[in-house]
């Protein structure tokens, strides 16, 4: 038997609705790293539930079958025990803390990610004081594509106990994930004609990707994936120690012994994304880093992440982030001072 820190339950019990009652008790683990722990928390609400309704969300819901905040970061973040209609999709990108999801306590990670069906009461609960980044999804089932029914009720069936909606993602399958969400994102906010559409199209391969790491339905190994898989991770730990290099696709394709059109194959395969994507991506994911954690200039963070060109770090940074370097080192440093 193994008990978390009860600390971290009896904080939450303090911060529990004043109708509920609290009643805690350890679970046996049966295998799997020690992070991965949680205390099983039996939450036993008594007086009315729609005192935990979420109107805003579910007016937003009302006017669009699906809603998006995304990248909202905050130092003190407060959130209070609600539902909802629809489903939620809950990516922590960084922070500290734990996410209450009905009667299970979730401890954030890093690269978190967690699965709220619909009606169930959740709040997240993040350490006061440090900076709290997340990407929420909320969305009804007739803003997706018909053939997204199994998928739908394989990830947020009732029958699926609450410790497995907690995933955990690799920096890998992070990347790939945020650069879906980006996209998402883009087409939430600038609305064209037929953004509904492709918001339905997206989301069905976000879901599709989140089915995959949640229940690595790998086939037998074949000839092709057994020569495909290592060299797949062999690139990808190399493009994430050498981004800041100018790599070049034909080089790249020599390294490891393969032609440019098979490697660019291989990777938007594996990865859902192109490989100067994957490069972009972890230029910027450092230089924050930088801004936040360092007193670094930002001319010599450009240079350190691998850009030439001041004006086009600026302009990519932008992109990726809503604002440029100077104004996210900023808005760091104003959240820290509050």
């Amino acid at each position: 038997m193994v008990l978390l820190n009860i600390g971290l339950a009896n904080k939450i019990k303090g911060e529990l609705p004043p109708l509920a009652r609290w009643r805690c008790r350890p679970f046996r683990v049966t295998g799997g790293s020690p992070l991965f722990l949680k205390r099983r928390c039996d939450v036993l609400l008594s007086g009315d539930r729609n005192d935990y309704a979420d109107d805003f969300t579910n007016t937003r819901l009302h006017e669009l079958p699906v809603y998006i905040k995304y990248r909202f970061s905050e130092t003190d973040f407060h959130m209070n025990y609600h539902f909802h209609r629809g489903y939620e999709l809950f990516f922590l990108h960084e922070g500290w803390g734990a996410y209450i999801n009905d009667d299970y306590v979730h401890p954030f990670q890093g690269n978190d990610l967690i699965l709220i069906e619909g009606r169930q009461i959740h709040r997240a609960s993040p350490t006061i004081g440090r900076r709290f980044t997340r990407t929420v999804i909320n969305f009804l089932p007739e803003c997706l594509i018909p053939e997204t029914k199994q998928l739908v009720h394989d990830l947020f069936g009732k029958e699926l106990e609450n410790e497995n909606r907690h995933l955990l993602l690799s920096e890998e399958k992070h990347a790939r994930i945020y650069a879906l969400l980006h996209q998402i994102h883009a087409e939430y906010t600038e609305r064209h004609t037929g953004f509904q559409h492709m918001i339905g199209i997206l989301l069905t391969r976000l879901l599709q990707d989140i089915h995959r790491i949640r229940f690595s339905d790998r086939p037998p190994p074949n000839k092709d994936t057994a020569e495909e898989n290592p060299t797949i991770h062999d690139i990808i730990d190399y493009l994430s120690s050498h981004y800041a290099e100018n790599i070049l696709l034909v080089e790249l394709a020599k390294r490891f012994y393969i032609t440019p059109y098979y490697l660019c194959r291989l990777f938007k395969k594996a990865t859902g994304d192109t490989i100067g994507r994957f490069i972009t991506y972890a230029r910027i994911r450092q230089a924050k880093q930088e801004l936040v954690f360092t007193d670094m200039s930002i001319s010599e963070i450009c240079t350190r992440v691998g850009y030439g060109s001041f004006s086009y770090f600026g302009l990519v940074f932008k992109q990726y982030e809503g604002m440029t370097p100077r104004q996210y080192r900023q808005s760091y440093k104003r959240s820290i001072n509050r």
